[in-house]
């Protein structure tokens, strides 16, 4: 169990001052991200009903009775009301729900469960998303902790794997090797499936490693990341494999001081869409503007995306403790691409990175 009694309590008071606020009497989660953000427990929603009821002075778990024991030991949840297959769960959750007022469903609840439970929502039914997208923007020292530890030993793992790296060597190759190295600096596994690009493949930024070989003059770009305790890393570094490319050396260079440029000037007064800006106009000064093709960040944590954004639209005032990417890129197509990603954290007075990996160029 990852969270421990008090944290479980605080957040479940937190949550409850949100529902008053939004005048909602039920909340309704199932497994995933915001399952484990209150309970501690990864597991996945399945075809089976499994939920987390939320009331103002209750907290219950409806779930099929296999898994009964793993709540029981991996939650601080003691209220379990179990089902067996042939049963009705959803006759189940709606006696939980006995109280008829308004009830907040988080988003992630497959419409198959959604479209069986209608006929006791009664017309009462609002999104949850809202109430945790504020609950889970701010980080607490625990999530700080873990998403600074997941980065830390996915760096080593990708430090311990460049040495594979070899002429001929295929994309997909090196993915298999980075990926077993995270299980060696015991994280849980990859937070997504890796990016490795050679050459031409690096102009794709979610391009997916291939059979493509390693050859002399090689752009190599590495997307990354492992799970630890359940939150995720997310960091992207370039390399040129041999000799560099005078142009790529350019861009490089570019992409690193908008990337440095943006960490350096934030203050609290920074709202998330003038970081953007900033990125934008240091990449469009220098000729690139129109290959800089995806917004600045993202925010990360128990989900490799989510709130905040670093894009135009995202307006707020930099928050406290709020964990996000900055990762500029400028692609060529045809030619390579690069793209320099760390992750970080506002502290309330400055943006502080996580990551310790250089960002200079590398010829490795």
């Amino acid at each position: 169990m990852y969270l421990d009694k008090a944290t479980f309590e605080s957040r479940l008071k937190d949550l409850r001052a949100l529902m008053e606020e939004a005048s909602v009497d039920y909340v309704l989660v199932p497994p995933g991200p915001n399952f484990f953000y209150l309970t501690g427990m990864i597991t996945e929603s399945m075809e089976r009903l499994a939920l987390l009821i939320i009331g103002k002075d209750s907290q219950v778990v409806v779930c099929p009775d296999l898994m009964k024991q793993q709540v029981m030991e991996e939650t601080p949840v003691d209220n379990i009301k179990t089902w067996l297959d042939g049963e009705d769960p959803y006759n189940l959750a709606s006696k939980v729900l006995s109280k008829k007022g308004k009830i907040a469903i988080e988003g992630s609840v497959p419409y198959f469960h959604y479209e069986r439970m209608e006929k006791f929502l009664s017309g009462m039914a609002v999104s949850a998303d809202p109430l945790f997208q504020e609950m889970r923007i701010t980080k607490d020292h625990s999530e700080l902790s873990n998403i600074s530890e997941a980065i830390a030993r996915s760096e080593k793992a990708l430090t311990n794997s460049l040495p594979e790296l070899k002429t001929g060597i295929m994309e997909k190759e090196f993915s298999r090797i980075l990926e077993n190295n995270f299980y060696e600096e015991d994280l849980s596994g990859p937070a997504f499936p890796s990016i490795v690009s050679f050459g031409p493949n690096s102009a794709m930024p979610h391009h997916s490693p291939d059979n493509t070989k390693l050859k002399s003059g090689d752009t190599i770009v590495i997307d990354y990341g492992g799970s630890y305790r359940g939150y995720a890393s997310d960091s992207t570094r370039t390399f040129f494999w041999k000799k560099e490319d005078p142009e790529m050396h350019t861009i490089l260079e570019t992409v690193r001081e908008a990337n440095e440029t943006v960490r350096k000037e934030a203050r609290r007064t920074t709202k998330y869409s003038e970081m953007d800006s900033l990125a934008r106009k240091i990449i469009t000064d220098a000729g690139y503007g129109d290959k800089f093709i995806h917004r600045l960040g993202h925010g990360l944590g128990i989900q490799v995306h989510e709130p905040p954004f670093l894009v135009g639209t995202d307006t707020r005032t930099m928050i406290k403790n709020s964990v996000f990417t900055i990762e500029p890129g400028i692609y060529i197509q045809g030619k390579g691409g690069v793209r320099i990603e760390d992750t970080n954290y506002f502290d309330g007075e400055r943006c502080i990175s996580f990551n310790k990996m250089s960002r200079s160029a590398i010829v490795l």
